[in-house]
């Protein structure tokens, strides 16, 4: 009788040579994930190139997509790289997409509902002198269609020299709107104003602005406007942008073309440091217009375009404890930006949780580089009788 032998052990299955590479990159973009989560936590100030990924964090979640799907096909268990990055930062997914946002009013009692909209407009093309009038007509006919109790509009241009084209004066007569605050950052000739404004239906009982500290074509404002028995401050903000020029541009183009050393040397540094300056300064915008809006005596609304995602330090400083509007009732993505780097949300519509928010609906017009946002908001009534 033979003796009994042990089972020859199986052969540990490696990698094979062609998923090797993906699953180093598939680890080195788990390790650029848990740097990104650090994003809204570390200022600008401290250390800038996080806020950077925090940019990323949409296409990030993409990449994990494919890594899943790969994995799922060829080595199940490996899934379970992303699979726990992406559980770690779980609480994240929910500001950067909605599958089924809700049209419905909440069911609790609610003070006076009003629709808001809020749209970067971009001076309603002024520049482009060929085609500004219609682009201007076409952004107030999305202006009547919408019907709007409140408008919150970013990079607002006015003047009553009559070589340019009607806004502040339209508004108010053509849509029915029966207060206004306006503030600019910038006067020119022929009295040209560049700047920001916020128009209502409902009275306006005070006006403010939030104080920067210097002189910068950044600004936010807030207007106390009363809906029926109760009173709302609305903060409407437009932060630092990157001030990118054409020629920063064109060389952002030519990347994908192997660039020369010369042109890498002399733009990639100016842009480094525009990026820097940008997500330094909204970081100091955010924080000084937090402290504004904890002042407020009455619930808080914050609007605009603060050129910035919801993983950057400077939306979590403003987000604080309120509630996001696209989390209560978006869809998709959301994304509001329509230049170089599309589908990014860098527009906000924020409220305290004293409010109810429902039907935020994405404009698809594209007039200008944002797409503007309605939404429907009111008091909870029960919370502040």
């Amino acid at each position: 009788m033979k003796p009994a032998t042990d089972p020859e052990p199986k052969p540990v299955k490696r990698p094979s040579r062609w998923h090797l590479p993906l699953w180093w990159a598939n680890g080195i973009a788990v390790g650029l994930l848990l740097l990104t989560y650090l994003a809204p936590h570390v200022s600008p100030d401290a250390f800038w190139p996080l806020a950077l990924l925090a940019f990323a964090y949409p296409f990030q979640l993409l990449a994990h997509a494919g890594f899943l799907v790969y994995w799922l096909l060829f080595r199940r268990k490996r899934m379970l790289l992303s699979g726990v990055v992406l559980l770690i930062g779980y609480g994240h997914l929910a500001d950067h997409v909605q599958l089924a946002g809700s049209d419905a009013p909440p069911t609790e009692e609610l003070g006076e509902p009003v629709k808001l909209l809020s749209w970067n407009v971009r001076l309603f093309d002024l520049y482009n002198w060929d085609d500004n009038e219609r682009t201007r007509d076409a952004i107030f006919d999305v202006l009547a269609r919408e019907d709007a109790g409140i408008l919150c509009l970013q990079e607002f241009f006015h003047s009553t020299d009559k070589r340019y084209f009607r806004t502040r004066d339209a508004i108010m007569q053509e849509l029915g709107c029966r207060a206004e605050h306006m503030a600019w950052t910038h006067t020119a000739r022929y009295d040209q104003h560049y700047g920001i404004a916020t128009f209502s239906k409902h009275p306006i009982t005070k006006r403010g602005r939030v104080p920067f500290g210097r002189k910068t074509n950044n600004i936010c404002i807030w207007s106390d406007i009363k809906l029926g028995a109760d009173t709302v401050r609305v903060f409407n903000a437009h932060l630092a942008s990157l001030h990118f020029g054409d020629a920063d541009y064109d060389f952002l183009d030519s990347l994908g073309s192997d660039p020369s050393a010369d042109l890498v040397k002399e733009h990639g540094g100016r842009i480094a440091g525009l990026l820097r300056d940008g997500l330094v300064r909204r970081a100091a915008e955010a924080a000084v217009i937090d402290s504004a809006m904890r002042a407020s005596p009455h619930p808080v609304i914050f609007c605009g375009d603060i050129n910035d995602v919801p993983m950057s330090y400077a939306y979590r400083l403003l987000r604080g404890d309120k509630r996001d509007a696209f989390t209560e009732s978006g869809q998709g993505m959301g994304g509001t930006y329509i230049g170089k780097l599309p589908k990014l949300r860098i527009d906000h519509i924020l409220h305290d949780a004293t409010m109810a928010s429902w039907a935020l609906q994405r404009l698809p017009e594209r007039l200008s580089d944002h797409h503007g946002q309605t939404v429907m908001v009111a008091v909870k009534r029960e919370l502040n009788d």
